[in-house]
């Protein structure tokens, strides 16, 4: 019979592609986690894993199945939730998710504000490009994301947005209008949403750059401002500088770019009471963001001061 045990141990190594960084995360031995690992394969009846030079992937049937284990495992962890706090339920913890650039320039204010208002209020937060949290999202390790517009062949609805644009900057008088050809160009990592609006702004430029990818906002903004080249950032991240002349915005025929953020959510049942709250705190508190075509049902108007 499968356990969870044996699922959590297969999606572990599944994340690491090793037997050794699974039992660490998990705190066993090795011998453990090989024993359930073969367990689990037996249960299933197919190789789910293969020796891959010094560590381990995923077989194809391994990657059918760590789609399901990780659903499932999601759909545990809001079932004991609900059942811990179904007397209290506005009280239960909610997953956010989040994008790198929002986690590292704006949204913490915004969670500080609601917690202002609602001292209760718990909730964790991952932190993640939005190819990751799409699928965190649909496999419910997190109950909404706070990120660029959803796909539209997924089973999630955006309830609201706030505006965003993304601008070129660079250290002054590193690069001239016109000349952004010339020029290094610093960009996430595939993936994430701040690397899909610089591609689609080198698109529309028709240019070719040179590319230098840094897995984080904050330090591409850094990065730009030691005259390393030029990064396309949300305009209200690099305001500051700016303003203090550490950066300047580089004009271009496809800046400022409009990239809203959205509150999304799973379309495919009504979210949890405390994720309800949640997001209406965050709509009507947390500032800027704006319902679509009206509150949703579960939201009641509410004046701020």
């Amino acid at each position: 019979m499968l356990t969870l045990h044996q699922l959590q141990v297969f999606v572990t190594i599944a994340e690491h592609g090793s037997v050794r960084r699974a039992a660490e995360e998990l705190v066993v031995t090795q011998p453990a986690v090989s024993a359930s690992l073969a367990a689990l394969q037996r249960e299933v009846g197919v190789d789910l894993v293969m020796r891959s030079g010094r560590g381990i992937e995923l077989t194809e049937a391994g990657r059918t199945f760590e789609r399901y284990a990780r659903v499932l495992l999601g759909t545990v962890d809001e079932a004991v939730k609900a059942a811990r706090f179904c007397e209290r339920e506005i009280e239960a913890p909610v997953r956010l998710g989040a994008s790198t650039a929002l986690a590292d320039h704006m949204l913490m204010p915004r969670l500080a504000r609601l917690r202002e208002h609602r001292p209760t209020l718990q909730f964790t937060v991952e932190v993640g490009n939005r190819s990751r949290l799409w699928h965190m999202l649909a496999e419910r390790s997190i109950d909404v994301a706070v990120c660029s517009r959803p796909p539209t062949n997924a089973h999630f609805t955006s309830l609201a947005s706030r505006p965003n644009d993304y601008v070129l900057v660079a250290k002054p008088g590193l690069v001239w209008p016109g000349k952004v050809g010339e020029v290094t160009w610093l960009v996430r990592e595939e993936g994430s949403g701040t690397r899909a609006a610089a591609d689609e702004v080198i698109t529309r430029l028709g240019i070719t750059p040179a590319l230098m990818v840094i897995s984080s906002n904050a330090a591409i903004q850094r990065s730009a401002e030691a005259g390393l080249g030029v990064a396309l950032l949300p305009q209200e991240s690099v305001a500051d500088q700016v303003k203090h002349r550490q950066l300047t915005v580089v004009r271009t025929g496809a800046t400022p770019l409009k990239k809203p953020w959205h509150v999304v959510v799973r379309s495919d049942a009504e979210p949890a009471a405390g994720v309800r709250q949640f997001v209406e705190d965050l709509v009507s508190i947390g500032g800027d963001f704006e319902w679509h075509g009206g509150a949703p049902a579960f939201a009641s108007p509410r004046t701020t001061n």
